[in-house]
């Protein structure tokens, strides 16, 4: 027996088994519960870690994220930032704004990795869920139809099994998941140390931007968190000891807004990491499932961790539960590697790429880089790719047939009438017969909705993570739920 008798006793048995109760594994615990998945959640803290490393929510995770209900309580929470933008000490290369983006969530949310675990824990909590914090995972292995884990209680040395039909890795570089099922990490050996600082400062520099300052000096993205505290993600050498508050206010004047008078304050928090880029040879096999950075991992610069970790869940949280209620076809769940793992692989091509742009030494490629940055700040094409990009609403599982946007694979930006919560939507241009498509609708299995946007090219029926499963000419929309048995068994 566990020595805590207000600790909820750890089941023997279930359809998911989540292995980490950090963001990644809260969001799709949240998922789940939304969709009505059995699951259990095990993690080893007792609570979120003080020094986390992710301070940003983009666009299109706050949009999963309102499809169960955290959204709004996450951008109270946080400090709304209409822009990010490159400079040169004090001078302008490069801004991406981001309000003009076609989405509920125009900007990029800073907000640190601890105040959205405690809100997604929250409110995990209030829908019914819970996390079981103190177990640690010993060992996983398959046997079929899933797979079988044991378990440690931290406290007292308690061993539990678990039997679960499909397990997901959630638990982070160091995967427990990963290693027991035999996935391979590979990644190149450009090891990167950064600094993480959280500081409070009196700047009289651009509010509303998560600023990156180039310097041969090294790399120094700034964003101002709520309240009075800023947080400077700074690219240091090898052995480089933690800085302390004069090392920090000689970053700032080597590198940053040294012009518009930073002045460091007092220090909250300081702490060094090495960064390596990482990518799993499979984010699927058997009944595990990889999640976040269990599957891949690269540099913090675009901010694109933590929110390409929580897309993961999302992607994988609706196919589980097709397939445990029989809905879907098991074949389904090959999409998610099929999905998720070619994005994250251009991801670290595109993270890589940032972190290369931004980290220049020589004095002839640095002023080769600011003049193309300069020109390519002036092109509002450019900009716009880059603000959805950033903002990861560019993401895509088709395959780029040239044909009308949206395609298959496609974000379709989210629309008046649209399923709330986790469910099917099929979207029609005005031409479209409304009355035929709700009464086809209604015949088949799954629920969908039904909405209108005039300005569509064709009807489209839409997934529960907001990407695009099929289309229909206007005068075939009607089709569509009979299609949709099809493809998820296809």
């Amino acid at each position: 027996m566990t020595g805590d008798p207000g600790k909820r006793r750890l089941p023997s048995s279930t359809d998911v088994l989540i292995v980490g109760g950090g963001p990644t594994g809260l969001a799709l615990s949240l998922a789940l519960t939304r969709l009505g998945v059995d699951h259990v959640v095990v993690e080893r803290q007792h609570s979120p870690s003080p020094n986390s490393r992710a301070a940003a929510l983009h666009a299109r995770t706050l949009e999963s994220l309102a499809a169960v209900g955290v959204a709004d309580d996450l951008v109270a929470a946080g400090r709304p930032g209409r822009a990010f933008a490159a400079r040169d000490g004090d001078r302008v290369l490069l801004q991406t704004p981001f309000d003009e983006l076609d989405t509920p969530y125009p900007f990029v949310l800073a907000i640190p990795q601890e105040t959205t675990e405690r809100i997604l824990d929250a409110k995990l909590a209030e829908v019914g869920g819970h996390v079981h914090r103190g177990w640690s995972l010993l060992d996983v292995n398959e046997q079929y139809p899933g797979a079988s884990a044991l378990v440690t209680d931290d406290a007292t040395g308690e061993i539990r099994a678990i039997r679960a039909r499909y397990v997901v890795g959630c638990d982070g570089l160091h995967s427990v998941v990963r290693q027991r099922a035999g996935i391979a990490f590979e990644g190149h050996d450009r090891p990167h140390n950064f600094a993480l600082i959280e500081f409070v400062m009196e700047w009289d520099g651009p509010e509303g931007e998560i600023s990156f300052f180039f310097s041969p000096a090294g790399l120094a993205a700034i964003s101002h968190l709520p309240g009075p505290l800023y947080r400077m993600v700074a690219l240091v050498e090898d052995d480089t000891p933690v800085p302390d508050l004069a090392a920090v206010q000689e970053m700032l004047d080597a590198r940053g807004p040294a012009a518009a008078g930073a002045r460091v304050a007092s220090l909250e928090m300081v702490s060094i990491w090495r960064v390596r880029h990482r990518l799993a040879d499979a984010f699927g096999k058997g009944p595990f499932f990889l999640v976040g950075d269990a599957a891949h991992v690269h540099s913090p610069v675009g901010a694109q961790g933590l929110n390409t970790g929580i897309q993961d869940a999302f992607n994988l949280a609706w196919k589980l539960a097709a397939v445990l209620d029989g809905t879907a076809a098991p074949a389904l769940l090959d999409s998610y590697d099929g999905e998720r793992r070619p994005m994250a692989q251009g991801l670290l091509s595109f993270t890589a790429q940032l972190h290369d742009v931004s980290t220049m030494s020589n004095p002839d490629s640095i002023h080769l880089r600011n003049r193309m940055l300069g020109v390519l700040g002036e092109l509002p094409e450019f900009s716009g790719w880059l603000a959805r990009r950033l903002a990861q609403l560019a993401i895509t599982y088709g395959g780029g047939d040239g044909g009308p946007s949206p395609a298959i694979g496609d974000r379709m930006p989210p629309r008046p009438g649209m399923a709330e919560g986790l469910g099917w939507s099929i979207v029609l241009p005005s031409e479209a017969e409304t009355a035929a498509v709700k009464e086809s609708a209604q015949r088949g299995r799954v629920p969908i909705a039904v909405a209108v946007d005039a300005d569509l090219p064709h009807a489209v029926l839409v997934r529960p993570d907001g990407h695009v499963a099929l289309t229909a000419p206007p005068a075939e929309a009607a089709d569509l739920p009979e299609r949709l048995a099809a493809w998820l068994n296809r």
